[in-house]
């Protein structure tokens, strides 16, 4: 018979199955009844720890249909093969071009809002040109 304390480094290597005494589905005590019966044979286990083999392979399955579309596998392998260095050095370099032309275009654009006559409201309080 195997002891506790092999079931709770057996429990910490298959993490999975907290989630079916979570849900109810199983308890601990039969949990650690097969696991005296059986061992770590696969075929007993394999109703419980499937689970996470089958989620990768969907993963995997899904990734590769999206890759299929057209336009959408490009923008995948795109967004891929960024790192995350050079995408930062050029949001840094778009920044620093956006303040130069901003501050061209404010310059420029104190002299182009006296020629263009903007409205500005009226305050509340006055009802005639005084």
């Amino acid at each position: 018979m195997k002891s506790k304390e092999e079931f709770k480094i057996f429990v910490k290597s298959h993490p999975e199955l907290i989630s079916y005494v979570k849900s109810n589905d199983m308890t601990w005590q039969k949990f650690y009844e097969l696991y005296s019966l059986y061992d770590e044979d696969d075929n007993a286990w394999s109703p419980y720890l499937k689970n996470k083999i089958n989620i990768v392979e969907e993963k995997s399955h899904f990734t590769s249909k999206l890759k299929d579309i057209p336009g959408v596998g490009d923008m995948y392998r795109m967004v891929k093969n960024i790192k995350p260095e050079v995408l930062q050095q050029n949001i840094n370099s778009i920044q620093k071009f956006l303040g130069f032309i901003s501050d061209l275009v404010g310059e420029s654009g104190t002299d182009n809002n006296r020629q263009r006559n903007i409205y500005t409201p009226r305050p509340t309080h006055r009802m005639f040109e005084d």
